[in-house]
C-alpha cells in the first residue's frame, strides 16, 4: 500500500516535472519566436527607412553609389545611383531629379506627371518656358511628346547644366535652349504675349521657391509674357501651398487649379482667355491625350483625379 502511494506520488511528481519541462520549452520557443519577429520587424523598418519608392521602383540608399559631389556658388550638388535609378539632389537631401537609366522616359516623380497635364489645355504648345533645369527631365520629355515645341529653360547655376549633360543625357538642340541666368531677370527681358505655358520648378536648398520668383510682381510678369490663352504652373512643397495660392489669387488669374499629392502641390493658373474645364471635361481631354501622346507607365486619365478646381468660396 505504501509503495503504491509512493509510486503514485512519484508519478505525479514526474508528470509535474514533465509539465514544467514542456512549459519551459514552450516559453523558450516563444522567446525565440519573439526575438525572430523583432529582428524581422527591425529589418523591414530599417529597409523602409533607407529607401524611397517611386511608384514600383525603389531607390535603396544602402545600395547607393555616389558618382560625384560638386559645390557651386548656390548649392552642394550630389549625383548618386542605386541600381537603375540615378538621382540629383541638393545638400544630400533635396531631390531635384530622378531617372531610370534603362528607360529615361519613365516619369518617376509624381508632381512632374501633374506638370505635364498642361497638355490638357495645350496639346501642341508653340512655346514653353521652364524656370529651373534640375536633371533636365521636363524639357526632354516635353520635346519627346511635342517635337515642334520651342522650349526655353532658365537655370541660375551653370554647374546644374554641366551635371545634367554629364549624368542625365540632357542636351540642347534646335528646339531646346538653356539660358544660364536669374529667372526673374530673364522674364523681365521677354516680350509680351510669347509663351503658351510657363513652369516654375526652381528651389533653394531649403526646398523653397526663390523669393524673387514667387512675388506678386514676378507673377504679373509671367502673365505679361504669357499668351492670353496660356497657363502658369507652379510646383511647391505642401506646407507653402496656402501662402502661394493666395499670391496666385492676387495675380488675377482667370481660374486656379490645384494638383494635390503627397509632399508637393501644383498650382495651375489660367490666363484670361484660357478655357475652364470641369473634372469630366478634363477626363475626356485626358483620354484624347492618352491616344495621341502615350507615355510609358502613365495613364493620363488617372492623373486628372489629383487636379481640383479652386473655387472663390473656399
Amino acid at each position: 500500500m505504501f509503495r503504491y502511494l509512493f509510486n503514485k506520488k512519484k508519478n505525479r511528481l514526474n508528470k509535474y516535472h514533465w509539465s514544467l519541462y514542456n512549459l519551459n520549452r514552450f516559453l523558450n520557443l516563444q522567446r525565440i519566436l519573439v526575438v525572430l519577429f523583432l529582428i524581422v520587424l527591425f529589418s523591414i523598418l530599417r529597409i523602409s527607412d533607407n529607401r524611397i519608392k517611386f511608384g514600383k521602383y525603389n531607390y535603396v540608399f544602402d545600395r547607393e553609389t555616389i558618382l560625384e559631389i560638386r559645390s557651386s556658388h548656390f548649392y552642394n550638388i550630389t549625383i548618386a545611383q542605386s541600381d537603375s535609378l540615378r538621382m540629383l539632389r541638393f545638400d544630400m537631401s533635396s531631390i531635384q531629379g530622378v531617372i531610370h537609366l534603362k528607360n529615361p522616359f519613365i516619369i518617376l516623380l509624381n508632381y512632374m506627371r501633374l506638370q505635364f497635364l498642361c497638355l490638357l489645355w495645350k496639346s501642341e504648345p508653340e512655346r514653353i518656358l521652364i524656370i529651373g533645369l534640375g536633371a533636365g527631365i521636363l524639357p526632354k520629355i516635353f520635346h519627346y511628346l511635342s517635337s515642334n515645341t520651342l522650349i526655353d529653360v532658365v537655370e541660375i547655376d551653370s554647374e546644374i547644366m554641366n551635371l545634367a549633360q554629364k549624368y542625365f543625357d540632357f542636351n540642347e538642340n534646335d528646339h531646346i535652349r538653356v539660358y544660364i541666368e536669374d529667372g526673374q531677370h530673364f522674364i523681365k527681358r521677354q516680350p509680351s504675349n510669347q509663351y503658351d505655358v510657363i513652369i516654375i520648378d526652381a528651389f533653394t536648398v531649403k526646398n523653397h521657391v526663390p523669393h524673387k520668383l514667387r512675388t506678386s510682381r514676378c507673377i504679373a510678369e509671367y502673365l505679361r509674357t504669357l499668351k492670353s490663352t496660356g497657363l502658369v504652373i507652379g510646383n511647391f512643397f505642401y506646407e507653402q501651398e496656402i501662402r502661394y495660392r493666395q499670391i496666385y489669387k492676387r495675380a488675377l488669374f482667370k481660374q486656379i487649379y490645384r494638383g494635390i499629392i503627397q509632399n508637393n502641390h501644383i498650382l495651375i493658373g489660367l490666363n484670361q482667355q484660357a478655357k475652364i474645364f470641369n473634372q469630366t471635361e478634363l477626363q475626356l481631354r485626358a483620354r484624347n491625350l492618352q491616344q495621341s501622346k502615350p507615355l510609358f507607365d502613365i495613364n493620363w486619365v488617372d492623373e486628372t483625379k489629383y487636379i481640383h478646381i479652386e473655387y472663390d468660396d473656399e
